[in-house]
């Protein structure tokens, strides 16, 4: 739900969202075409990952246009092949916060800055401070795991953070180790929806807008306050919609007030 401005910035945000369709449209254009004989041998090495790509797109596109239910298994390849392929470009737009930023006020421009202060201002919601710091923090659908590795330093404390790509998985790890914080997060591939954790792992259960991508939420809360420990805080930061039903003109004032 973002109908307050402090979230982010409409022109940029525009101007980011227009290079990433650019980025699939140009993907999807290039995937269309066979290569060439003389660049056959350069990609020879994955051109099995390339070829399962291509069809698992098509497949899903076919079932798409038919209105076929996908299984489990084929929605998350596909969440890990488009987000092993674009997070590179994510990362070049929006830097290592795959996420908005808080913009007080509207008009400032520094936008790695307003990411980082949109994490602290959460935090600061819920009430997660230097007098009650979290030990363990569990980041669901980390990306490249910019605000593990930000909570981490913020409170010397331990960060893990899951992602159902091995891309964004690595490239987390490697940024742990070029900042000198892999001794505090760790990043993995796992599934929001059967992580592979203990109950009561974590007194910081962190989610920021990667819940709305969840194709069953009821479990994936019910999953959050398993790996909760006793006393600890879940932090959901999502997009949110519903339709309205027939007649309903629009949100309840309960709903109003919950999003307000």
């Amino acid at each position: 739900h973002h109908t307050t401005s402090p979230l982010y910035n409409s022109t940029t945000m525009k101007n980011n969202w227009l290079r990433l369709s650019l980025f699939a449209i140009c993907w999807w254009g290039s995937a269309s075409f066979a290569p060439s004989t003389s660049v056959s041998k350069r990609i020879s090495t994955s051109s099995s990952t390339s070829l399962y790509g291509v069809r698992s797109a098509i497949r899903r596109a076919r079932d798409s246009l038919l209105s076929k239910d996908r299984t489990d298994k084929d929605l998350k390849d596909g969440i890990a092949f488009f987000y092993d392929r674009s997070s590179k470009l994510w990362e070049d737009v929006w830097g290592e916060h795959m996420h908005h930023g808080y913009y007080i006020p509207e008009d400032r421009t520094d936008h790695v800055q307003a990411q980082i202060d949109l994490i602290d201002e959460v935090l600061k919601w819920a009430e997660v401070d230097d007098k009650n710091p979290p030990k363990n923090v569990v980041d669901v659908g980390c990306g490249i795991g910019g605000s593990s590795r930000h909570i981490a330093k913020k409170y010397d404390c331990k960060a893990q953070g899951i992602t159902l790509s091995p891309y964004q998985a690595n490239r987390g790890n490697e940024l742990a180790k070029e900042q000198g914080v892999s001794d505090k997060a760790s990043f993995q591939v796992a599934d929001a929806l059967n992580m592979p954790f203990d109950d009561s792992s974590f007194d910081l259960v962190w989610s920021l807008e990667s819940g709305e991508h969840m194709p069953d939420k009821t479990k994936f809360v019910n999953e959050l306050m398993r790996v909760a420990a006793p006393g600890g805080r879940v932090i959901i930061v999502t997009w949110c919609h519903r339709d309205l039903e027939l007649g309903e003109p629009s949100l309840s004032k309960k709903e109003e007030k919950i999003l307000a």
